[in-house]
């Protein structure tokens, strides 16, 4: 009967929204009831033969789901070190919530970039479906939903999500919820959920006062007001030195699991990166700079377009936005968005100009196609009968004699473009490669066969960046980068596909570049001079994790290599090359201070 009735108080305390946990008492009876409901029932994981086959399970990621299940019941932040696995190990929490029917509703809440990716390792990996949330609809029309946090606060998804109340909450990268008055705090402190995952490796990245907020949100009171978490534990009004140390990790112990790389006793395979840079041939070099004089040409034309000032009359120079017409601010905004979306296409040419030479002169048949200025379209014309006179793809050449000298191991050759997949594939074929494709055009059961001819006979899986994102191809070990994204973490996801956990081998790394593009560029300026490919599994969104936000790292290193190369005047702004710099200083601190907090005492 007392068994009964714990269970029912259960079930009406779990409907409580989160913010309604004012109370510590309240807060400690639910995980009483809860915890005298469940405890006896979860001593194994029902749903681990359903995923045992297709990854390796690993012990301390059994014992951490076991633990949240069975002593986490309402909220819990994950908070294993970089490259631990956090989100497998969050999944198979998930898998066996929803096996055992103790949730229906799930939403997980993650950056945009990781969308697909958690998608993925929850299709192929767990066996379940996962809608990314695009419309206010899907959040009422399916149970398990993926949302960007950038598209779930916006205000119709956000009524939309209000709207149910949820069984389990998931997010990715919890830490960036430190800010009690950004938007993503407030929407899941709007939101009705019974329980809550976090995940994080670093829930504090400058001072204690964020780790208090953090848990403020997810579990009220837990560590008291403001004032007295300061009183109880901090040295310094800044939150910088901590007193009570023991006291204070013995507290996090309630609501934080947190696995150390050493505990694990993991070995985790090394990197090995070679960059082979080629010079063009004279042709090749010619077409490239007249090219680039273009582009250099229209990116400066776009910089002096003034949308603003141009609708301002002489000597109005105190007219405010709010006095402007409403045609007049609409015409604001399209100026504004036509000059990123400018901008944006020259980038993506600049990128695909450093690819394949065919690859190259699609882009400036397209590119042509949005011109309206007969000078430019005659230039393109230049452009394009040049390119077509040029008969040697150096790269590809230096493609061929990179994976002569591999041998007969297996490789994933990554490019950006399905163009480039398209005249690779081709290349490789006539020099005697069997080879496979994947790219984002397929359907799931495409991307399948296409991993699996790769693992049973074919020697090169030629991906375009869809490979990049929740793919376990581990019996490989060595990536070859053909063409280069200009943003590090598209870099290290690629890598990531291999250089994962259960990795035996040295993960080896080429990367092809011309010498004198902007490829070359970023090689030397992000990798050679800033180590980034030294980091270890993980660490590189938590360098990216510490830059300011702002515009896109593709638009912001365009811009620099321009300024350098391309006599436009140089800005203020710091490069992201010394933002970044400074990230990697940064991180030492933020370990610094999170030994102090989670660091197990000798």
């Amino acid at each position: 009967m007392k068994q009964i009735v714990n269970r029912i108080q259960a079930e009406e305390l779990s409907k409580t929204p989160i913010d309604n946990y004012a109370s510590a008492k309240h807060c400690r009876l639910s995980q009483l009831v809860q915890y005298n409901c469940f405890e006896s029932s979860i001593n194994e994981l029902l749903a681990k033969p359903t995923y045992s086959d297709n990854i390796q399970t690993l012990d301390f990621q059994v014992n951490n789901a076991l633990k949240v299940l069975q002593d986490f019941q309402n909220r819990v932040i994950i908070a294993d070190e970089v490259g631990l696995g956090k989100t497998i190990s969050t999944a198979m929490i998930i898998k066996e919530l929803l096996v055992r029917k103790m949730v229906h509703k799930v939403i997980i809440l993650v950056p945009s970039s990781l969308k697909f990716q958690w998608q993925e390792e929850l299709r192929s990996k767990f066996g379940e479906e996962f809608t990314i949330a695009s419309d206010p609809a899907d959040y009422k029309d399916n149970d398990l939903i993926i949302a960007s946090i950038d598209t779930a606060k916006t205000p119709r998804h956000q009524l939309a999500i209000n709207k149910i109340t949820w069984d389990l909450l998931v997010i990715d990268e919890v830490h960036k919820l430190k800010n009690p008055q950004t938007k993503n705090y407030k929407l899941v402190k709007s939101m009705t959920v019974k329980r809550t995952i976090g995940l994080s490796a670093t829930p504090v990245q400058n001072n204690a006062f964020e780790l208090w907020s953090l848990l403020n949100l997810l579990h009220p009171g837990f560590l008291g007001t403001k004032k007295v978490f300061e009183e109880s534990y901090l040295e310094d009004s800044r939150g910088l030195n901590l007193k009570n140390n023991s006291a204070l990790k013995e507290k996090l112990k309630k609501i934080m699991i947190r696995t150390l790389r050493k505990e694990t006793k993991i070995k985790f395979a090394k990197r090995k990166i070679s960059s082979h840079y080629l010079d063009y041939s004279i042709d090749e070099k010619k077409w490239h700079e007249q090219v680039f004089s273009f582009i250099k040409k229209r990116y400066n034309a776009l910089q002096n377009l003034e949308p603003a000032g141009s609708l301002k009359t002489k000597g109005d120079t105190d007219t405010e936005d709010a006095d402007l017409s409403s045609e007049d601010l609409a015409k604001m905004a399209k100026d504004y968005k036509r000059r990123g979306l400018l901008t944006f296409s020259l980038i993506m040419l600049s990128r695909q100009m450093t690819s394949a030479k065919y690859t190259g002169i699609k882009a400036l048949e397209r590119y042509k196609l949005t011109l309206e200025e007969e000078e430019d379209i005659r230039m393109v014309d230049y452009l394009l009968e040049m390119g077509n006179k040029v008969g040697l793809d150096s790269k590809i050449e230096r493609l061929l004699k990179v994976l002569k000298k591999i041998g007969k191991d297996k490789v994933v050759l990554f490019t950006s473009f399905l163009d480039s997949q398209k005249v690779l594939a081709m290349e490789l074929a006539v020099a005697g490669y069997s080879v496979s494709l994947f790219n984002g055009k397929m359907n799931p059961t495409q991307k399948e066969q296409a991993i699996d001819e790769f693992r049973s006979n074919k020697q090169v899986l030629i991906c375009t960046d869809a490979g990049s994102e929740g793919r376990n191809l581990q019996f490989a070990h060595i990536i070859v980068n053909y063409d280069l994204p200009w943003n590090p973490m598209r870099v290290e996801q690629r890598i990531g596909r291999v250089h994962r956990i259960g990795q035996t081998e040295t993960v080896q790394v080429h990367n092809i570049a011309v010498k004198d593009t902007i490829e070359a560029y970023i090689l030397d300026r992000l990798y050679s001079k800033l180590k980034l490919f030294e980091l270890s599994i993980g660490e590189m969104d938590l360098v990216l994790s510490q830059i300011p936000e702002k515009s896109s790292v593709e638009k912001t290193v365009f811009s620099s290599y321009i300024e350098q190369f391309g006599d436009v005047p140089k800005k203020s702004k710091k490069s992201i090359f010394v933002e970044i710099e400074a990230a990697r200083k940064k991180v030492d601190e933020v370990k610094a201070f999170d030994t102090m907090l989670f660091d197990k005492d000798d």
